[in-house]
């Protein structure tokens, strides 16, 4: 029988199987990635880096590799600024975005690029981790340098 898997906020123990801690609604995670600190010890998402903004199943599967890369986050529902008009976050149209310490950001860019490489095979190396205004760099759509997602196929851009 598999090894089982903990949450990373309240530390609870659960089957193999499950996916979701019951308290904090959070993914489960194995025991070796409890090593980096949990959601609620980081400070505020003010103070934190946002690294990838993305649908949740998306933000999930990069908290694991995070998790297991040791590096502490937080996924946050991403808000709108309030101002009309003000420079919005990467992917800031998307619900959910997942923000390290600003000491961690190179690691988690990282850990990143690798996730997205995994998840889209035929990326181009030089743009696995952030993407440059022209095109797409999974569909190749003409995007505008201040796009957040792609219009055509929705993948989340970095914004450099």
């Amino acid at each position: 029988m598999p090894d089982p898997v903990f949450c990373p906020e309240c530390h609870s123990e659960y089957l193999w199987s499950a996916k979701m801690c019951v308290e904090c609604d959070v993914a489960l995670v194995p025991e070796s990635a409890l090593r980096g600190r949990a959601a609620s010890e980081l400070p505020p998402v003010s103070q934190l880096v946002c690294i990838r903004a993305a649908a949740i199943g998306w933000c999930q599967a990069l908290s694991e590799r995070l998790l297991e890369a040791g590096i502490s986050h937080r996924i946050e529902v991403a808000e709108d600024d309030d101002e009309e008009g003000a420079a919005r976050r990467p992917g800031a149209n998307l619900p959910y975005g997942v923000y390290v310490l600003p000491e961690e950001e190179a690691a988690a860019v990282t850990v990143d690029a690798a996730f997205m490489r995994s998840q889209i095979p035929d990326l181009p190396e030089a743009e696995a981790s952030a993407s440059d205004a022209g095109s797409c760099p999974a569909c190749g759509e003409d995007v505008s340098p201040d796009a957040e997602e792609c219009p055509e196929c929705g993948l989340a851009l970095l914004v450099g």
